[in-house]
């Protein structure tokens, strides 16, 4: 090797050649150190990738080895390291080397292509097929499950295209609409859409393109093959890569037909199927929107006498009349709209109507056909009605206020007898106020002790002594003085507090008349009159038997005291009662008898005992015009007589009055011929003080 020693100068050639094997060490040295940096960064490399590193690394190595002799030996050639190295790398011996180093790369490389490579390859190769075939399998899978729930699903799934032409149906379609798949593919489907819900689908499946996002819901309407109409909840979505809708449609006819059937309760009353409070409120509330250029009359009706027909017929008879009277009162309301409030109430409209007098016609021909016969179940029934009629914006300016005052115009006709219609005036909001008030009052007088109790004696006609007394209520008002029952009785009547205030003067009056009952005297009958509220809430036997157990008095010293319109309102309801009392021996005495409607078959059928007559009667008998009050006197006292009845005559005032009562038979007088009402102190001393008082001395007695 030493022939090879250059001992000239360097060229420019030389030198290239004594560096090149510098640069290319350099160059691996750099490649040695990528591979040692990715290696620290991530040691977890594996697979082909840390295979292609363990090659590259024997490679460099080898490189850097080889490239590394023959850059020190020539560098010592060319004068660029000493010449000393160049005899010894020249050495044969040492040449054979790199070679060596290429076998043993070359082995190196090959070892782990046959040994670490291959089977790693065919490892990956083995997991990559079989995570092929679980992904072929998994979509497989899903495939199926689609394609079964496809076929299974009961709810209605399509596939159309952009025209709305079914490119897909589901088998469910046969079970839905009455059509195989088969026959829906190929066609509109507007073939199958109610005709009246094709826009709106229309509508529907444009905005669904232009969106372009998310599901679409809407219901539409789908005529079966069988006729019926179906209606379907929708909820799809349209794919813009496939051009296409994809849709699922829900069978939902029940659940509409159960929401009209709740829409039905809400609004229509279920035995008339007229419109019902809520639906009245409601079309009221479209014409007050515009009341200021619109108007509305309403007319309120309340049967009269319909009680008496459900009390003694019965609620089944007394539902079919209701429903006769709903049908009549719709035909003759002439297009107009009526409602059913509850009971046997019931309201007519009349929207853009401000005219009273055509308000009135309307109700007028509703009274004319309620007046014709009701034929029910073979009975033969005559009802009437009442009515109150307001107008807006001049009778209310919101829907509360105008029913109220319709309202109030109804109250006011049933009090003026009923069987007529009454237009609302203010005045009857002035009354209702003050009864509203005097109801406040009374409360509170209930709670403060502000009633007493004062007696009016009744006189025997035969001999003139004193055998009874009637209760008779008054309100000692702290600032309007003591107040007799014309000024507060009607509205005590419906009070709250009218059952409390009837057990205080019946508990009142028993011991009172107890107290009267002195050693060697035989006491006087007193008479209580009943409220109606004893009777409504059934608490009549139980008061009365209290107030005769705390007092002491006798039942025969009692006499309970019935107006013929108390009797008449509970009929029924209170013969019952009234029996067992007088089985007792207890007097139940007709109180105004005359004034009301009852019939004189009631005479028979209440266990009466006496009969007062209306001091309207008595005040006119022996006067000059009285010839006919005198007649119906004279009959009610022979009537009595004949069906053994005691009879009381109430307002008697004059001496002829008197005379004319006792020749006719009457076998008791009350008035202010005897004597005012009294306190419980000075009755007994009046009565204590006969028979030394003179007839003309009663009625002065009765001033102190």
């Amino acid at each position: 090797m030493s022939g090879f020693v250059h001992e000239g100068p360097l060229s420019a050639m030389t030198l290239a050649a004594a560096l090149i094997y510098w640069a290319i060490i350099a160059l691996w040295l750099a490649v040695f150190t990528a591979i040692s940096v990715a290696y620290i960064r991530n040691p977890r490399t594996f697979g082909t990738v840390r295979l292609l590193l363990s090659v590259l690394v024997i490679d460099t190595t080898r490189n850097i080895a080889e490239n590394l002799y023959f850059g020190i030996y020539f560098g010592g050639q060319y004068g660029l390291l000493p010449s000393s190295l160049v005899s010894v790398l020249g050495n044969p011996s040492y040449l054979i080397i790199p070679k060596v180093l290429n076998v043993i790369a070359a082995l190196a490389v090959l070892g782990l292509l046959v040994f670490r490579w291959l089977p790693l390859a065919a490892k990956e190769r083995a997991k990559a097929d079989a995570d092929f075939r679980l992904q072929a399998d998994a979509l497989s899978q899903e495939t199926r499950e689609r394609q079964r729930l496809f076929d299974t699903s009961l709810d209605l799934i399509v596939v159309t295209d952009p025209n709305g032409t079914f490119v897909r149906v589901s088998p469910s379609s046969f079970a839905i609409v009455g059509y195989r798949p088969e026959d829906m593919i190929g066609r509109n489907g507007t073939d199958f859409i109610y005709p009246e819900d094709w826009e709106s689908i229309r509508r529907e499946m444009k905005l669904g393109r232009l969106s372009g996002q998310g599901t679409r819901n809407f219901d539409t309407r789908y005529v079966h093959k069988n006729g019926t109409i179906i209606s379907l909840a929708w909820s799809g979505v349209w794919s813009e890569p496939e051009q296409k809708y994809f849709l699922i449609g829900r069978d939902v006819t029940e659940r509409k037909i159960a929401e009209e059937k709740l829409r039905r309760l809400a609004h229509y009353d279920q035995l008339t199927g007229l419109p019902n409070r809520t639906s009245l409120n409601k079309d009221l509330e479209e014409v007050f929107v515009d009341l200021d250029t619109r108007s509305v009359s309403i007319a309120i009706f309340d049967l009269d006498g319909f009680k008496d027909i459900n009390d003694t017929l019965g609620h089944t008879i007394g539902d079919k009349l209701l429903q006769m009277v709903a049908d009549r009162e719709a035909a003759a309301a002439a297009g107009r709209r009526v409602y059913r409030l509850g009971g046997d109430e019931f309201v007519l409209t009349l929207p853009d109507c401000g005219d009273p007098l055509v308000a009135m016609q309307a109700v007028k021909a509703i009274f004319s056909r309620l007046t014709e016969c009701f034929e029910v179940e073979g009975h033969r029934l005559f009802v009437a009605a009442s009515a109150g009629v307001a107008v807006a914006p001049a009778h209310g300016a919101t829907i509360d206020e105008l029913v109220a005052n319709a309202d109030l115009a109804l109250y006011d006709a049933k009090n003026a007898g009923g069987q007529m219609p009454r237009l609302f005036i203010p005045t009857l909001r002035a009354k209702a106020s003050a009864r509203r008030e005097l109801d406040g009052e009374l409360r509170r007088a209930c709670a403060n002790h502000e009633f007493v109790l004062h007696f009016q004696p009744q006189v025997r006609s035969s001999d003139k002594a004193i055998v009874g007394a009637e209760a008779l209520l008054r309100w000692q008002h702290p600032d309007k003085g003591l107040l007799a029952p014309a000024a507060f009785i009607d509205v005590l009547s419906e009070s709250a507090v009218a059952l409390e205030v009837s057990r205080w003067i019946l508990a009142s009056a028993c011991k009172v008349a107890a107290s009267w009952r002195k050693p060697g005297r035989s006491g006087l009958r007193i008479g209580v009159n009943l409220f109606a509220v004893q009777f409504r809430r059934g608490t009549l036997l139980n008061d009365v038997e209290v107030a005769l157990s705390e007092s002491g008095l006798p039942p025969d010293a009692l006499e309970l005291e019935v107006t013929e319109n108390i009797a008449l309102r509970n009929d029924e309801a209170i013969i019952g009662s009234l029996q067992q009392l007088r089985a007792k021996g207890i007097g139940i005495a007709f109180d105004d008898f005359g004034t009301g409607y009852a019939s004189l078959s009631s005479l028979t059928r209440f266990p009466l005992t006496r009969i007062k007559i209306d001091r309207g009667f008595v005040a006119n008998i022996a006067g000059q015009s009285g010839a006919e009050d005198a007649a119906i006197v004279r009959s009610i006292i022979a009537m009595a007589r004949n069906l053994k009845l005691e009879v009381t005559a109430e307002g008697v005032e004059t001496a002829a009055q008197e005379a004319f009562l006792a020749a006719e038979g009457c076998d008791e007088l009350q008035g202010f011929r005897f004597s005012k009402p009294l306190p419980a102190k000075t009755f007994e001393i009046f009565a204590s003080s006969y028979p030394e008082m003179t007839t003309e001395g009663w009625a002065t007695g009765a001033a102190t």
